[in-house]
């Protein structure tokens, strides 16, 4: 005989309007909220959202790989790509460097703009899906996205502070996809607590992540000879990304200590707390990307080391 997952149904008056949500059998873990109207404005409201967010991506990303193919100091805007393999040819092992490419770092660097146009647009299609997984409190679509653009993001910074081994960068876009995947799991463990019973431990194991990739561009940069001669953009570009990547887990914390405007007494109606922070990751995506994607257009087009003459791998 099938058992009901819910077992006790609360109503609390706040702000003059029911709140009402269901716990499951536990009564501690709440499973969904109880529908109502504003919020079904506001998931409708989303819909429009994600649509504005795919197309303000999408065009940028199109803009800057145009650029990137057609513009004389955006095509030569190249970063090295090496190996670093042991060779036994003097009979010890001996470390030796050899270039594999050379990378047209501004073409490139529209890829993560395209991720996430993309991944707006994998949302629309299945918007079912999201807004189910918004009632509960998740949202698998943002962090897979982050595990690809962001790490793509974080290897084109590293690149441009001397971070050219092609299996250091991989390591790099690895760990920092676990980063975000933490994020994931912390939020499919913390589905329904209330803000005192929150597991922490998933984002504490992401944020040990997220230093790792810093930590190894901070390493490079301090074994540098002389980093004066680093372009101006490289550290706009630094400092920005470094702001921006504070903001997406202080979002994180705000949500789910259901702070002020992530509160759902705020707006006073179920769920509009984390609605909140949703539609805050999603701004902070597009600020910080759009910051990167036009530092980049306008370093490569002034005078800089890395659209000098490469010559080419024989």
């Amino acid at each position: 005989m099938a058992t009901s997952i819910v077992a006790t149904e609360t109503t609390v008056v706040v702000g003059g309007a029911k709140l009402e949500r269901r716990y499951g059998a536990d009564g501690a873990s709440a499973v969904d909220w109880k529908p109502s109207p504003q919020r079904e404005v506001a998931e409708k409201n989303l819909w429009y959202w994600n649509l504005s967010m795919a197309i303000l991506h999408g065009v940028q990303a199109v803009v800057v790989l145009a650029l990137s193919l057609t513009a004389g100091n955006f095509k030569k805007f190249l970063i090295p790509m090496t190996t670093t393999f042991t060779s036994w040819e003097r009979g010890f092992p001996q470390a030796a460097i050899q270039q594999r490419a050379n990378m047209p770092f501004v073409g490139v660097t529209s890829g993560f703009a395209f991720m996430s146009s993309a991944a707006h647009i994998i949302v629309l299609l299945c918007f079912q899906r999201y807004l189910d997984d918004l009632r509960r409190g998740r949202n698998l679509f943002r962090w897979y996205e982050y595990a690809a653009s962001s790490s793509l993001m974080i290897a084109l910074i590293a690149q441009l502070f001397g971070v050219y081994d092609v299996i250091t960068l991989v390591v790099i876009m690895s760990v920092n996809a676990c980063m975000n995947l933490f994020g994931l799991l912390h939020e499919t463990m913390n589905e329904g607590r209330a803000p005192k019973d929150v597991d922490w431990t998933s984002f504490w194991f992401g944020c040990f992540a997220g230093l790792v990739p810093w930590a190894v561009i901070f390493a490079n940069l301090a074994g540098q000879d002389n980093i004066s001669q680093i372009p101006g953009f490289v550290w706009a570009l630094l400092f920005v990304y470094l702001v921006f990547f504070q903001t997406f887990p202080i979002n994180m914390i705000l949500q789910y200590k259901q702070w002020h405007w992530f509160n759902d007494s705020f707006a006073g109606w179920p769920g509009s707390g984390y609605l909140f922070g949703e539609r805050m990751y999603q701004v902070q995506s597009l600020v910080s990307k759009s910051l990167l994607l036009w530092l980049v257009v306008g370093g490569a087009n002034q005078p800089n080391a890395f659209t000098g003459t490469r010559v080419p791998n024989s």
